[in-house]
């Protein structure tokens, strides 16, 4: 998530690496298990070249990550 936010990676990596993450299992509590949920979800919903009434831009896609990362800080998680 940071990775992305401070632009070291593009848009697409952040999509293949949160779906990539969501392959490997581990222990999450309820609040982070809603959270990187809804992270891929966003994730999922970014699209830069097909506009469909459920898709996102990168900047709204942007904000969503920034929101994710910033509840998940909160919570005392380190996300990269």
């Amino acid at each position: 998530m940071s990775g992305y936010l401070d632009g070291s990676i593009s848009a697409a990596e952040y999509q293949r690496g949160m779906f990539d993450a969501m392959k490997v299992r581990c222990t999450l509590s309820e609040d982070e298990s809603r959270i990187v949920g809804l992270a891929y979800h966003d994730a999922d919903d970014f699209d830069p070249e097909i506009r469909l009434e459920h898709t996102i831009e990168e900047p709204e896609l942007r904000a969503r990550v920034a929101s994710s990362l910033h509840e998940l800080k909160a919570l005392g998680i380190k996300a990269g």
